[in-house]
């Protein structure tokens, strides 16, 4: 619910009905919304977590890794109302901080994991500086989820990912790369 309307709108009692248990069973559970926000976002969290894991172990490659990523992140980005994140930041700034912790620590790691992946396989450049490409994946990535830079009414969310997506991969990956990239999307050979 706090993902589809935002926190703000979405009360204790919405909570208990959409649940079907009393008001009093949630609050026996939860001391109040506060914490009820944070074992939710820490539960969604260490989902991503477990997905990074399962992508990684379970991809021909770097690059099939990568991509189940960025599809899971569309996937989880078309369920999750903007102003959700807006209200986490400006009332919930304890929480929105194991966000910024989760990405600057765990999506950070992923992303340097996958290109150390690429590179041992040889469809990622062997020069490239992973902590600055690490970094600037995850602003990407980032970027894509603020209204602000891409508006819904201009943009279209999926498209945005797939270019960005698409730019990256072009400017880390070797001619093999380049190569195993393009079965998997439409890339442009010269």
């Amino acid at each position: 619910m706090f993902r589809m309307y935002g926190i703000k709108s979405v009360t204790m009692f919405d909570i208990s009905r959409e649940s079907g248990v009393s008001k009093k069973t949630v609050y026996e559970h939860f001391k109040d919304k506060e914490e009820l926000v944070q074992e939710g976002m820490r539960f969604m969290l260490n989902g991503h977590e477990q997905h990074l894991e399962d992508f990684r172990q379970q991809s021909a490659n770097a690059i099939e890794e990568l991509l189940k990523e960025v599809k899971f992140m569309e996937d989880m980005g078309n369920t999750i109302n903007p102003v959700m994140l807006y209200e986490m930041q400006k009332y919930h700034p304890a929480i929105w901080q194991e966000v910024e912790v989760f990405k600057k620590e765990h999506l950070v790691r992923a992303i340097t994991t996958n290109l150390e992946r690429g590179i041992q396989e040889g469809i990622y450049r062997n020069d490239l500086k992973l902590d600055i490409m690490a970094h600037m994946r995850l602003l990407q990535l980032e970027t894509v989820f603020q209204p602000a830079l891409f508006p819904a009414t201009q943009f279209n969310m999926h498209e945005v990912i797939r270019e960005i997506t698409a730019h990256f991969l072009l400017g880390i990956t070797t001619t093999k790369g380049r190569k195993v990239a393009a079965g998997y999307i439409r890339i442009e050979q010269d």
